[in-house]
């Protein structure tokens, strides 16, 4: 198959709208980044399986015209709310019937991105990341944003784009990605490493305190040469984008949200996992915990 057929079956943006509060701002962030990115956009509402009746002798058909003008109303609501920023031969609606995670997760296999809320509709109101938006996040098959925050906030110059780098694999491919979405943005690269290695809980009591310092200092010196090096390369290869590294300290995930927080971040970009996820999971405790506890819209890359 050509390139160029490849590029038609492009879905572009994907992005989950249930009418939810928490889907809307996904919607219009990424609406605005479909614009900017100069890419197609596609809305996805799902009717799921567990609103059909399954006692015996029950046809779903019955309901087939209901669910579809359901359907029909909350994609309207969608399309003109994503009007906003681009032209309606742009804007593609899309309805299934499924499970909205699994279609999703489908649909990012032919897409450049994937966007969620951070709650929608059958999510528990009190968990800060609904079960729809953890599934996409670390099955999807290309980079998935959850829109995170009571606004909608993108990378620029006054917001950072802030990229979490451990030198894994999966570090070193969101580093790629943030390189051109900062450039893109005009925004500065804040390269951070978390150095959690001073609990002393995990030094042998015969250990002396000075040298158990001595040992902390040395490692945190490497992780800061580590990031400068990953800089200098960085602003050699982007002469014109502004690289700046920090080297934090405490829980790694509460670290990196509580830093995007401070710096006012419009974007935290990271790997599914770093060196401390356990192999066989999809999405690392740390990019989980950043999903849950940052305050503006979080990528994460596998």
């Amino acid at each position: 198959m050509s390139a160029a057929s490849n590029e038609s079956m492009s879905h572009g943006i994907v992005v989950g709208y249930d009418g939810s509060p928490g889907a809307r701002l996904a919607l219009e962030w990424a609406a605005e980044t479909a614009r900017r990115d100069d890419r197609q956009l596609t809305l996805l509402h799902c009717v799921g399986l567990t609103m059909t009746p399954t006692f015996r002798a029950y046809d779903p058909g019955v309901q087939a015209n209901a669910y579809d003008q359901m359907s029909r109303g909350v994609l309207a609501e969608a399309v003109e709310i994503a009007g906003k920023w681009l032209d309606r031969k742009d804007i593609h609606p899309l309805s299934v019937i499924g499970s909205a995670a699994a279609e999703l997760v489908g649909e990012s296999d032919q897409a450049d991105l994937v966007v969620t809320g951070s709650r929608g509709h059958g999510s528990i109101s009190s968990g800060l990341l609904g079960s729809t938006s953890y599934a996409v996040t670390a099955h999807a098959h290309c980079p998935a944003v959850v829109v995170r925050g009571d606004s909608v906030v993108h990378a620029g110059p006054s917001h950072p784009v802030v990229v979490a780098f451990d030198d894994s694999k999966h570090a070193q491919t969101a580093l790629d990605i943030a390189i051109p979405v900062a450039a893109a943005a005009e925004a500065t690269l804040r390269i951070v490493a978390v150095d959690n290695v001073g609990g002393l809980e995990v030094w042998p009591e015969t250990d002396s305190v000075l040298g158990r310092e001595e040992m902390i200092d040395s490692m945190h010196r490497h992780v800061g040469d580590a990031l400068r090096e990953v800089a200098d390369a960085t602003m050699a290869a982007h002469p014109g984008l502004d690289v700046r590294t920090d080297v934090l300290n405490g829980a790694s995930g509460q670290t990196i949200a509580a830093y995007a927080d401070d710096v006012r971040a419009g974007l935290v970009v990271m790997g599914s996992r770093g060196h401390g996820g356990f192999t066989g999971m999809l999405l690392g405790s740390v990019s989980h915990r950043v999903i849950h506890d940052a305050c503006c819209p979080v990528m994460v890359v596998h």
